[in-house]
Formats: structure tokens, sequence, C-alpha cells
């Protein structure tokens, strides 16, 4: 599974996820030092696991998508009632 780095402090998450999670603290750190001086997050920060499939990243279409078949059958449903 993938790893990403976040923080709570500036509402980041890496860009892309890194397949081992030393590469995803390397990226932390890196935003450390660009965003934050160096300093560590008040609100939080850190690298988390990320499951690619749930997410709808790959086979699965994600929420918008849903939702907009979820309308066009509704709209379609209509159109048929008619």
């Amino acid at each position: 599974m993938p790893f990403e780095y976040f923080c709570f402090g500036c509402d980041a998450v890496s860009p892309e996820r890194r397949a081992r999670e030393a590469d995803a603290e390397d990226e932390l750190i890196e935003h450390r030092h660009t965003m934050h001086g160096g300093l560590r997050s008040a609100s939080g920060d850190g690298v988390r696991r990320v499951h690619s499939e749930a997410r709808g990243d790959r086979f699965l279409p994600k929420g918008s998508c849903l939702g907009v078949l979820f309308l066009l059958a509704l709209v379609l449903a209509n159109c048929w009632g008619r």
C-alpha cells in the first residue's frame, strides 16, 4: 500500500503517493523546511498509509463521478416516466 504525508497546519497532502514510507517521510521533511521553516506544524503532520483502491484511484469511480451518474439516472428516469 502506498504512503503519503499530510499537514493539518496548511492542509497539505503529498502530490504523489510513494511506495516506501521513507520516501514519504523525506517529502514531509522537505515540506517542513519549505513551508514551516523546519518546524513541525502545531496542528500536526505525519505519514500515513493509504489504501488506493478504497479512494477510487484505480478501478472504482470517485465520489463526484458517482454523484453525476446518480443525477443522470434520475433525469433519465424522469424522462421515461412521461
